[in-house]
């Protein structure tokens, strides 16, 4: 720094070349109208990665003196950056030193100090971070699910990343902002999604556990899912058991070679012969909403109601009075049997769990 004849402004910045063998220094050279300005530069530094920061007053800036950076390796380096607002106030910021990469010092006259120019430190604040972890296992088998698919979604809808669960169902989101909202959705070929809601505090790096569980849609030689209501007597798909059905269309498309025949079944509660009808009524209703869904009809082999006549359990004509409501709940339901096909179908062991797992309490009949 020098106001030498044949400087810009008032003190300038110049550079000189030091002869190591000699131990002499060279002629000063300004550093030229892309630093100096018609006011003062002055302080300079210059960092690790030969990077400039002085301080002067000749630019449009926050105050008096303001900091700035520029390179020197090159002339397309030269441009100059006000360090900004965090930095620099409305009154003389200077003499700024780096301490290492990501904090340093500086001397300022602003109003909140407690004498003339005092020092300040500064650093840059890492964001808090936490992060989410989980494993992905079968809900019937409890058995790990590797190669799941896991996607972390904020508060928007937005997918942030998508991982795939390890040969142990592990997965991770290693970075997650603090004090936000997440949803977790695991899903896999053949199975049922599943989500978690996960609520980060401000605690830097805690981990979050979101285990997934997933449910098989496939299960022995049947595409299972929950109980399919129908309104009392009637035999028309509810729009609750679109929701159902739209499973069996998925596992339909994703196995384009499978065929599967369906079977409905009531409790012994009313007559035989209505049960049998009013069975088969359904059975062939749910054949043709899957038809409308674009399943060819060479693809569902039959579609049959059989009434009463197959009880999982005694709750026939004679102990209809004896039975709970769950036990009759047992007995009225629809399998979607899988006659051929479905290459890679990889089907969960029906001895693990109940075929049959009710959600929800379905109508009578």
């Amino acid at each position: 720094m020098s106001d030498m004849p044949g400087a810009i402004g008032g003190t300038d910045l110049f550079k000189v070349i030091l002869d190591i063998d000699k131990n002499q220094y060279g002629i000063p050279k300004n550093l030229g109208s892309e630093i100096n300005t018609e006011g003062m530069e002055m302080f300079p530094f210059i960092s690790e990665d030969n990077t400039l920061y002085f301080s002067s007053n000749g630019r449009f800036g926050f105050g008096l003196l303001d900091i700035y950076k520029t390179g020197l390796n090159n002339k397309e380096e030269n441009k100059v950056y006000n360090l900004g607002e965090s930095i620099n106030s409305n009154m003389d910021d200077f003499a700024f030193t780096l301490k290492d990469e990501n904090s340093g010092y500086f001397s300022s006259n602003r109003t909140t100090g407690k004498g003339d120019d005092d020092v300040y430190s500064f650093g840059s604040t890492s964001p808090c971070l936490q992060s989410v972890v989980g494993v992905v296992t079968d809900s019937l088998s409890n058995s790990i699910l590797p190669e799941a698919t896991v996607k972390l979604i904020d508060a928007s809808g937005k997918v942030l990343k998508e991982v795939l669960s390890d040969v142990g169902g592990n997965y991770t989101f290693a970075k997650v902002a603090c004090d936000s909202e997440y949803t977790i959705i695991g899903s896999k070929l053949d199975y049922v999604s599943d989500q978690e809601t996960v609520v980060t505090n401000s605690e830097r790096g805690k981990v979050n556990q979101a285990d997934l569980v997933l449910k098989a849609l496939i299960v022995g030689n049947e595409i299972v899912i929950n109980p399919i209501f129908f309104d009392f007597d009637k035999y028309i798909v509810r729009d609750d058991a679109e929701y159902e059905l739209e499973k069996i269309v998925t596992v339909m498309n994703n196995h384009s070679d499978m065929i599967i025949k369906i079977e409905s079944h009531t409790d012994s509660r009313g007559s035989k012969s209505y049960n049998r009808s009013l069975s088969d009524k359904r059975a062939k209703f749910t054949q043709y909403y899957l038809y409308t869904r674009g399943i060819a009809k060479a693809r569902i082999e039959s579609a049959i109601g059989y009434g009463e006549d197959q009880l999982l359990n005694n709750c026939d004509d004679a102990n209809t009075n004896n039975c709970t409501e769950e036990e009759h709940q047992r007995n009225r339901r629809s399998k979607f049997i899988i006659v051929s096909g479905g290459t890679n179908v990889k089907a969960v062991d029906p001895s693990v769990a109940p075929l049959h797992k009710v959600d929800k309490k379905p109508g009578k009949n």
